[in-house]
Parts: C-alpha cells; structure tokens; sequence
C-alpha cells in the first residue's frame, strides 16, 4: 500500500466505557457515521479495508474485516493507566496486521500529567542525514529500516472535559506487511515472560548456557515462532539480571568506600538516591580540593555528561572549570540512572549545597534539553552558554 492514510478525530468520554468487556469498544465499522459528526468536528472518510488496499502488494491477502476486535482500545479509567493500555492494546494491532511499533511523541503537563501521546510504524520517517553523513563512523552502520512509512496513532486529553481525543489513525503504510510465521522477528513483538527469566536463573546458576537454554524453550513451545522472542533477546535478559546483582554489590563497596574518605578528608561531601526498588540510584561526590577550587575559579562552570562508564552505560557527569592557568580544574562529579530534569535538578541543587549556594555566573552545556531546564530551575540568574564543539559536530 502506497500513498498517506486517512485521518480522523473522535472524542471519547472515558465513563461510557467504563466496566465494558467488549474487545470491540473502538469499532468504526459499526453504525453511521455520521454519529460521530454529532459527537466532533470531523471525521473525515476513515480508512479501514477500503478498495484501495491492494492484496497484491503482500504475499498472502489479509482480511481486513477481522481487524475490528484489535483496534487499540479506547476504554480509559484514569490517565495514568490509560496510556499503558492504549500502547500494549496498539502493540498488539500492529501484531495482528503485521508491522512493527515504536514510541513516537510524548508531552505532559506542569502537573505532570500525559497529555499527547503518539505510537508510529517502526519504519516512519528517514534517518537524519547528519547520520549518514558522518566520516568518524567507529562501526559499520546498522542497514536502514525507515522508509517514510505514515501508519501512526495519536491521543489527546482535555482536562477540561476529562475525556481523551483521538486525533490521529492511519492505517496505511508504504511497505509490505509482515506474514505472521515471521511476527516474532519484529522488534516490539519480542519479549520475554516471567517464567523464562524464573528458568535462565534457575539454569544459568547450574552452568547451563544461554543457547541450551532457547533449545529448551522451542522444544518446550514447538517452534521459534511459538516462543515469542529470539536468542538475542534472551542473552539481553540475563546481562540486564547480571548487572542488577552486581549493581547490589558494588553499590554497598562505593557507599563504604565514600564514607570512609569523610573520615580521612573533613571536607568530602558525598549524597546518594535509591529508586523505588530501593536499588542504587543517583551519586554525587566532591573533596576539599575540589570544593577549594569552585571558592577561587566557579564563575564559570563546564556541565558535560556525555560519558558513559564500561560496566553499566551511566552517564558520568562531570562539573568543571578553569584554573588561573588556564588548566582544567574539576568541582565535582555526578553518576546519575538516567538523563531526566528530575535527576538533573537534583545533582545542581546537591553541588550546591556542596558549595555553601554560591551560583556561577555562566553555565556550558551541550545543548541537552533536561540539562538546559534543570539548570534554569535551579541556576535562573547563570547565563547559559553552549559548547562549541558540541555545535560543531551536530551542525
């Protein structure tokens, strides 16, 4: 199927749906259309099975009448639940029809409520030519898989009625549909149970390998496409419980170690968070050096978090300055779990409490968006200046 998708826009009130078991709640076909002008401004010809859908472009024709009972679902209780449902609801259309699906766009509120989301075939748009571009590459490229593919669905919420907006459903795409003997293979299709991790533990800790371990699961399903995942998916799995136990471990080394260097240096200032598993989270850490350098030179400070330690790919953040000698000095450094506003609010405001609250008067950065607002949350009156360099290499 060639060219753009039909769009729509329906309003949904959430309390019609509630306690409704039917698979079929977002049924199109169902009834006039016209009710839904009644209902909304437009609906503009939805697309769904209609005649231009050419079966010749696939290698085996698809009936699109059963695709009514896997429509993504549209039967919200609360906004923090409904989100979660629409995407694991679309996740499992674009099985049925054949494609793969990736998050696409996300914006929230300043209470922090979701307010747009949008999901898109895994093949919508082109990659950035700067990519392509690029003469430092380190690896070979991964072949390109997007080719302006349009199939995407959207949802608004209005708070002021408290009912969500579909704004967005096309359902046409620019490239042949997966056939189902082959769905296992696309990405947001392949996922592991709960059961498989309870057995690689049970195994890996026996000395069983990763590949023994898949054999057993065909075996067990009847075929790789009864498994629901690849091998691949399987060795990610158990790297992810490995580092989660080691994390443990290390955690506990760092935090003695730190504590011990508050016994040693009077002046060494540590802070750390956990997350909501109580698991090793965010750290902070400076000396008496350290801390003596930002008193003399802290008018200007190099905030860069572009490097990634080996062992758990987290961002090390380091807050630098210059010396009289125009040699680089550091003030402090921040391992944080991940690159938010949240987390990066939280460093600033603990290197200031670090520094008894003296502000620098200016702020590098490299251009990071959360960076650049937790900064102007936490630092309003430092001027922020980009890195050259970084605006060099993203031009």
């Amino acid at each position: 199927m060639h060219g753009s998708g039909n769009h729509f826009s329906a309003m949904i009130n959430p309390e019609s749906y509630i306690g409704s078991n039917s698979k079929s709640n977002f049924d199109l076909n169902q009834g006039d259309p016209s009710a839904w002008e009644n209902t909304n401004t437009t609906y503009n010809n939805y697309y769904y099975g209609g005649s231009d859908y050419n079966t010749n472009d696939q290698d085996a024709a698809i009936d699109h009448s059963l695709f009514t009972d896997h429509i993504p679902s549209t039967s919200p209780v609360c906004t923090s639940n409904y989100t979660t449902t629409v995407e694991v609801d679309s996740n499992n259309y674009s099985k049925f029809v054949g494609f793969s699906t990736r998050k696409d766009e996300k914006r929230r509120d300043k209470q922090g409520v979701i307010t747009i989301r949008r999901w898109v075939c895994s093949k919508q748009g082109y990659r950035a030519q700067k990519y392509i571009d690029r003469t430092d590459k380190k690896h070979e490229p991964t072949c390109q898989t997007r080719e302006g593919c349009h199939a995407a669905f959207k949802v608004h919420f209005e708070i002021n009625n408290v009912v969500w907006v579909v704004k967005e459903f096309v359902t046409q795409h620019t490239h042949n549909l997966v056939q189902p003997n082959h769905i296992h293979f696309l990405r947001s299709h392949r996922n592991v149970q709960d059961s498989e991790i309870a057995q690689l533990k049970s195994w890996r800790s026996v000395g069983v390998k990763t590949a023994q371990v898949i054999d057993h699961l065909v075996d067990q399903a009847g075929s790789y496409s009864n498994v629901g995942h690849m091998k691949k998916d399987l060795q990610n799995c158990f790297d992810s419980i490995r580092r989660d136990e080691l994390q443990t471990s290390d955690a506990d080394c760092v935090i003695s170690y730190l504590t011990t260097k508050t016994v040693m240096d009077h002046e060494f200032f540590f802070d750390y968070t956990l997350d909501e598993n109580d698991r090793f989270d965010n750290l902070f850490w400076t000396d008496s050096t350290s801390r003596s350098d930002y008193g003399y030179f802290g008018d200007v400070l190099a905030f860069d978090a572009t490097y990634k330690t080996n062992v758990y790919r987290r961002p090390l953040v380091m807050l630098i300055g210059v010396n009289n000698h125009n040699f680089t000095t550091i003030f402090s450094f921040g391992s944080l779990g991940d690159e938010t506003v949240e987390t990066y609010t939280w460093l600033l405001r603990t290197f200031l409490v670090s520094i008894h609250g003296k502000m620098p008067q200016s702020v590098v950065t490299d251009g990071d968006r959360a960076m650049h607002k937790a900064i102007k949350t936490v630092m309003p009156d430092s001027v922020r200046r980009l890195c050259c360099w970084h605006l060099e290499r993203n031009v």
